[in-house]
């Protein structure tokens, strides 16, 4: 079937206009994004630290716009904060379930950083190695041989130069793929790696490099505790439509209330793409934060939209336990999604205040998340970096001293590289604490 043009919305719901070119007729013969092919064979990734599945977020959708159909593509989720903890168990019941689900034989892999330590050791053992078609190694270390306990199993190795979390190297036997100008995170993330992937998988290139839009969006997600990924049975999520330019809910009623089943998974629900919404999460669970999070519009339909809740134990309540509960002031998490913001590449404000600086995004921290509230307790805003428990963990997260006042009620202005999202000054008292999201 052709694709009129008029369909195809590259990915830039706010900066790209819809091309339509509907009265020429295209005589190239494309993949229909509408449809999929349940031929292509499975795809399980894994996630590495401090992250959950929606790592692979994007390329979900990259490859659901080459024909994959989205039962066939699969995450692991596991406790990035169980530190000596071996995740393979859990990585061979999860193939073994795929493998049982589509009827394939084996599946396709891929591990990105503490992720790929995991499918390496996984692959180790033979019985395992023989449910695995191909590994993917994005941004993991080096290894002696390709995967497999005789280096059997076909592997791809993604590194990039400019990874400074992880020292990357050509593995001996291996497809190897060298990046330059990629972060830790992009490795996984990027529309270069997604290119090397499909193909690796494929043997043959893919008919669409970029994510194909849809008018109407099918959303579902996972709502699980920082960090752990354990997930939250019974979550309540209320979707508010929002004003882009207010961060303001449209409605004061919900347009759609979920809940979470028992592997914390929500939805899915139809949503009109390019369309800003928040996520309001709720676990009901006693001495739990609600947490807020405003999304920019979803270009395609989406099945990795995760909701992080703020555990009260553990290592990540050790780290996000001290967030004010202070209906004076705003508590504000800003995160990327698809890469890293780095001092000297990337530009971040947070209400007109310049954040992208050495101090908080140097290129060997690979920030891709930030939190802002008032650390110093003096209803000022200092930027400066807000210690504690935040020096466990010295990349991938910062915490700056900035205070956002609650009254009077009002917006603040988050601005990456050009792309905004607004949100209110919620109370994080009463209200709980706001999480801006970038991809």
């Amino acid at each position: 079937m052709l694709l009129p043009l008029f369909f195809v919305l590259l990915f830039a719901c706010a900066d790209e206009p819809i091309v339509d070119n509907s009265q020429e007729e295209n005589t190239e013969t494309q993949n229909d994004p509408l449809n999929c092919d349940a031929t292509k064979r499975p795809i399980v990734m894994v996630h590495g630290a401090l992250a959950s599945g929606d790592t692979y977020e994007l390329q979900f959708q990259r490859f659901e716009s080459n024909g994959y159909c989205p039962e066939h593509l699969f995450v692991l989720d596991w406790n990035t904060l169980n530190f000596g903890g071996d995740a393979t168990g859990e990585l061979d019941a999860l193939i073994d379930q795929v493998i049982a689900q589509t009827g394939f034989d084996k599946v396709d892999l891929a591990g990105h950083s503490a992720g790929s330590s995991t499918s390496y050791s996984y692959l180790s053992d033979p019985a395992r190695a023989a449910k695995v078609a191909h590994y993917i190694h994005l941004a993991g270390n080096p290894q002696a041989g390709p995967a497999g306990p005789d280096g059997e199993v076909p592997t791809m190795n993604v590194w990039s130069e400019d990874d400074l979390i992880v020292t990357g190297g050509e593995i001996p036997g291996a497809e190897n793929v060298f990046q330059t100008g990629k972060d830790h995170y992009e490795v996984a993330t990027s529309k270069a790696t997604f290119l090397e992937m499909y193909e690796f998988f494929n043997d043959e290139a893919p008919e669409w490099e970029d994510i194909i839009g849809e008018a109407t969006v099918n959303i579902s997600g996972r709502v699980v505790t920082f960090g752990e990924n354990t997930p939250m049975a019974a979550a309540t999520v209320n979707i508010y439509q929002v004003d882009s330019l207010t961060g303001n809910r449209i409605n004061a009623t919900p347009d759609f209330t979920l809940t979470s089943d028992d592997n914390g998974r929500y939805g899915p629900v139809n949503l009109p793409s390019c369309v800003t919404y928040e996520f309001e999460v709720n676990t009901g669970q006693a001495g739990d934060r609600t947490v807020h999070y405003y999304r920019e519009g979803f270009l395609r339909s989406d099945q990795l939209v995760y909701l992080r809740t703020i555990p009260t134990s553990g290592i990540g309540g050790i780290l996000l336990g001290g967030l004010p509960q202070d209906d004076d002031q705003t508590v504000l998490a800003f995160y990327s999604g698809s890469r890293a913001v780095i001092n000297g590449r990337d530009e971040l404000t947070v209400a007109g205040s310049e954040l992208a600086t050495p101090e908080f995004t140097a290129p060997i921290n690979s920030t891709i998340a930030m939190f802002y509230y008032d650390g110093n307790n003096n209803q000022t805003t200092d930027l400066t970096g807000i210690g504690g428990s935040w020096a466990l963990v010295p990349t991938f997260l910062a915490a700056v001293d900035m205070y956002h006042p609650t009254e009077p009620a009002g917006s603040i202005e988050l601005e990456l590289n050009g792309k905004k999202l607004v949100v209110p000054n919620l109370k994080s008292g009463t209200d709980g604490v706001i999480v801006a999201v970038f991809n």
